[in-house]
Formats: structure tokens, C-alpha cells, sequence
């Protein structure tokens, strides 16, 4: 029999599809985002992190810090940023290899820290997982009882051999099917023509793997990898993801399980890897309007960083679809750096901005669904 803790543990980790997942890279940026959301806000938001492996010296031709340094002030920030709300924690990103100083499995290392400060975290899991991966899910799963969350791409989802193959992940992991939520990953895929699309999504929800499920999310991103094409000063993109969410949402029948959402906030799925000597991106604010983002950019000038800003911020406020500094921190900030009450900061405050909006956007956005 389950313990009290261990059942309120799993209510509040069901995820509802009032509630919100964004794919959140563990930076800076990301996790001052998290700190500045409403109370009201952060209780409809399931943040699914991604932990990143420490930057390369290219330079010294060596990682700037080792794992142990990259990784050890997670719980803290953890707690300081997102407390006791429940997340998702996913360690795709860290290779294969990585072991702590002690020999003990990144994640392990992760939910220990996690645990001392009474964060609430499900561990993420995929298919193509290696082994010791799966047993450091296993024992994290057996000490939390929080169960697991599988994230699956839209092809693995159609395999004839799904519900095989989430099966035997399922054993090693010794996880039931009400203890697991599937993160249906799209990634950035052909958003045309959308009905189509929705109707494969609308047979992998149907599924006895995905209804047996505790809770279902589809996830999906459409943000460029490069802002270089776009036009200057502004220019607004389509949030597709989004677009192809509400149009799901639609065409789901009343017997129909319906899906969270999430996506990959003010990012693309892949992120710049390389020489940061050599990869400086021109000033830019994105601003998330109701079916799409704001992109105010200019040409970075030689030996200046951020003295675009302001006029960035006027772009943005100017723009006819300014949410006004209200409505999100983020949107607070963009007003201030134009007034000149805030700073004009730097690429990590630009992160923080722009995901603190998109978030409070999204969250308003689902509310407005029935």
C-alpha cells in the first residue's frame, strides 16, 4: 500500500492539460526565468529541464570546469528558483560517459541534491536510454515513487513494436503504466498540411501505451535555429507548434483523451555548439505574441554589446501587440530598459526576459481553451 506522501507526491505530478511543459536548458537564463513567474503561474507550469554538460574551452582544448563543478549547485538553484513546485528532469544531454568525481551516475547525483532540498522531480527516460541510465532511473523511481516520464519521438510512437518495446523499458525501470507520463515529442516536423499531421498524432494518443498512461504531453518546436534570414528591425514568426495544438484540441472528440502541451519556449531543438569566440549573435528580443513571437534585431556594431537595446525595447512597445508591463516580468523589464529604470543587461538577461514572457503567454493562452 502507498503512503500519503508518496499518493499527494503523485497527484501533484499528473500533469493536467491546463498545465504548461516547457523544455528548459539548465542555464542562467532559463532558471531566473522560472524564479520571476507568478505564484499562480508556476502552479500550471511542469518545467521539463535539460542539464547540460559544462562548456568546452576551445581554447585550452579542454571542458571549462569538470562535471562535479558543472552540476553542483543544481539543488540549490533548484530550490531557489522553482522550490517545492513538481518538474521533469532529463539527462539527454549530458554523454553517455559522464560519471561524477565518485563514479556515481549524473543522475543520481541530480535527484540526491534534488532530494536534500525537498525539490519534486519525475526523472525523464527514452527508449534508446543505456543501461545505467535506466538503473539510475530505476533507483530513483523506487526511492521517490514519483514514477517516470517517457519522452518518445512521433516514429517510435507509430512503431508496430511500441508497446513491446515501452514494455520491457518498463521492467527494467519495474514501473506500472499508471506510474508513467509520455512526453510525445515532435521536435520540428513538416506542420503541413496540418491535418494530416494531427490525424497520425491523433492515432499514437489513441494507443492502449499512451491511454494507459498516467498523463500524455505533446511537445513541439518551430522557433529558428538562426535569426540571420529574418527581417530587421522586426518581424513576427508562427508559433506552428502552437497553432497545431489548438487545432488538436478541436478536432478531439469528447471520448478523446486530451493532451498537455509543451514546447521549447523562445529556443530552437538544437542549440549553438562551437567556439563562443567566434559565434556572437547580433542583439535580439524575442517577445511571445498569441499566435506567434515578436523578433526585434539588429546588426551587432564593432565594440558595442548591448547598446541596442533600448531602442530594441521601443521596437517591441511600439509594435501594436505590446503586452504592457504587467503582464509578465519579462514584459516589465523590455519597459524599464526603454524608460532606462532597468539595465540593458546582457545575453542572460535577454534569456530570462524572453522565457519569463513566453511562459506567463502560454499559460494565459491555455486558460483561454475550454
Amino acid at each position: 500500500m502507498k503512503s500519503v506522501a508518496s499518493s499527494v507526491c503523485e497527484a501533484l505530478l499528473t500533469i493536467s492539460p491546463k498545465q504548461y511543459v516547457p523544455v528548459l536548458r539548465w542555464r542562467a537564463g532559463e532558471y531566473r526565468a522560472l524564479s520571476k513567474l507568478s505564484v499562480a503561474c508556476k502552479s500550471l507550469v511542469v518545467p521539463l529541464i535539460e542539464v547540460l554538460e559544462p562548456d568546452f574551452d576551445f581554447e585550452k582544448l579542454r571542458p571549462v570546469k569538470t562535471i562535479d563543478k558543472q552540476l553542483l549547485d543544481f539543488g540549490a538553484q533548484l530550490q531557489k528558483s522553482w522550490g517545492q513546485h513538481p518538474a521533469l528532469l532529463d539527462g539527454r544531454q549530458l554523454l553517455t560517459a559522464t560519471r561524477m568525481a565518485d563514479g556515481s551516475h549524473p543522475m543520481t547525483f541530480l535527484f540526491n541534491a534534488a532530494r536534500a532540498q525537498g525539490a519534486v522531480l519525475t526523472p525523464v527516460i527514452a527508449l534508446s536510454s543505456d543501461l545505467d541510465y535506466q538503473i539510475a532511473v530505476r533507483d530513483i523511481a523506487a526511492q521517490d515513487m514519483n514514477g517516470v516520464v517517457l519522452r518518445c519521438t512521433l516514429d517510435e510512437a507509430l512503431d508496430p513494436d511500441f508497446a513491446v518495446n515501452v514494455a520491457f523499458l518498463l521492467g527494467m525501470i519495474a514501473i506500472a503504466p499508471p506510474q508513467l507520463d509520455i512526453v510525445l515529442d515532435l521536435r520540428s516536423p513538416s506542420y503541413e498540411p496540418q491535418a494530416a499531421l494531427i490525424a497520425i498524432i491523433r492515432s499514437a494518443l489513441a494507443s492502449p501505451t499512451f491511454l494507459g498512461a498516467r498523463s500524455s504531453v505533446v511537445l513541439g518546436a518551430s522557433f529558428p535555429e538562426t535569426l540571420t534570414a529574418l527581417t530587421l528591425p522586426i518581424q513576427t514568426i508562427d508559433r506552428l507548434e502552437w497553432r497545431l495544438y489548438k487545432t488538436l484540441i478541436t478536432a478531439l472528440t469528447a471520448q478523446e483523451r486530451r493532451p498537455a502541451f509543451g514546447d521549447y519556449a523562445v529556443a530552437a531543438i538544437d542549440f549553438p555548439r562551437g567556439d563562443m569566440r567566434f559565434m556572437r549573435g547580433s542583439p535580439n528580443i524575442r517577445y511571445t505574441v498569441r499566435d506567434g513571437w515578436l523578433v526585434a534585431r539588429t546588426k551587432r556594431l564593432k565594440g558595442q554589446t548591448n547598446h541596442a537595446y533600448p531602442s530594441l525595447c521601443q521596437s517591441i512597445i511600439t509594435s501594436g501587440q505590446y503586452r504592457g508591463p504587467t503582464f509578465s516580468q519579462g514584459s516589465a523589464y523590455i519597459s524599464g530598459c526603454h524608460a532606462g529604470t532597468e539595465t540593458r543587461g546582457n545575453a542572460t538577461t535577454w534569456k530570462w526576459v524572453a522565457t519569463n514572457h513566453h511562459i506567463t503567454v502560454v499559460v494565459d493562452d491555455l486558460s483561454r481553451i475550454p
